[in-house]
């Protein structure tokens, strides 16, 4: 959701199930896991014909599980988690509510006091950085949905240097 006014912009998160890449994630975790029990069969059957094999296969089956849980486990997290993001004239201000934990978390900026930021245009994986002199700060905008470039527009008119990851903007050398 997109709030304006004409001092600056409010964005919040869609509702998990309505996340860029949700869908994909699951269905290839489920995936996954059809191959993990597949090789994991794979493994008891040539654990009687070639032992080494049967052990090496079955190892990575289980390894590859473990990625699969811990992907699981980050998508469980960031569904209990939702997103705020402030820009006004002078601040950038980002507030991060896990329903679960009870916890809020803010995060802020002098606007001034960017000195560039980055921006990672990537539909499922959205992102900008904002660089100062003392800190860096990452802003998810995978989570807001298709707003992302309401955040780059709202930067250039302000004067802050955006750098697109996927053209060919220099990086500065010097902070």
């Amino acid at each position: 959701m997109l709030l304006t006014d004409r001092c600056g912009i409010t964005l919040t998160s869609l509702p998990h199930k309505r996340r860029p890449g949700l869908f994909p994630l699951c269905t290839a975790i489920c995936l996954g896991w059809a191959f993990v029990a597949m090789w994991f069969t794979v493994a008891i059957v040539a654990l009687a014909e070639w032992p080494a094999w049967g052990v090496l296969i079955g190892l990575s089956s289980i390894t590859f599980g473990a990625l699969l849980t811990l992907f699981g486990f980050g998508l469980i997290r960031d569904s209990r988690r939702e997103y705020l993001l402030e820009l006004t004239e002078s601040e950038v201000v980002l507030v991060v509510t896990d329903r679960k934990a009870k916890k809020k978390g803010t995060q802020m900026l002098l606007l001034a006091d960017v000195i560039y930021a980055e921006y990672y245009p990537y539909n499922d994986s959205a992102s900008i950085i904002f660089h100062t002199n003392y800190s860096r700060m990452e802003v998810p905008l995978w989570p807001m949905g298709e707003r992302a470039q309401d955040v780059v527009d709202f930067l250039d008119g302000r004067g802050v240097r955006v750098i697109n990851v996927q053209s060919d903007d220099s990086m500065p050398s010097a902070i």
